[in-house]
């Protein structure tokens, strides 16, 4: 009688040993791994989303006020938290008063 083989987990634990659980079907990982994973690459993509506000460079009142305009239109439309879209605000108050005490 031959005996199955089940895939196994592909996760690299910090001693860079594989986990070797059984992988779910059809999957790399194990269901805890799997579930990390997933985790992880949620947030990556939540980071990745939330980042354009840090490359806006804030030279003018124009270019401040585009990034006002940006903050709340995402805000509205749900891609970025309340708590996230305050301390964006409070950047771009900081950086409007900046610009009118060096003009």
């Amino acid at each position: 009688m031959a005996t199955a083989t089940v895939p196994l987990c592909q996760h690299r634990m910090d001693n860079a040993k594989l986990c070797r659980c059984p992988a779910m079907r059809g999957k790399r990982y194990c269901y805890s791994h799997q579930r990390q994973h997933a985790q992880g690459a949620t947030k990556n993509a939540e980071r990745t989303r939330q980042s354009w506000f840090e490359s806006l460079p804030l030279d003018d009142a124009a270019s401040v006020q585009r990034a006002l305009r940006q903050v709340m239109q995402r805000l509205l439309s749900g891609q970025v938290d309340h708590r996230k879209a305050g301390q964006m605000l409070y950047k771009l108050q900081t950086a409007s008063v900046n610009l009118r005490s060096a003009a």
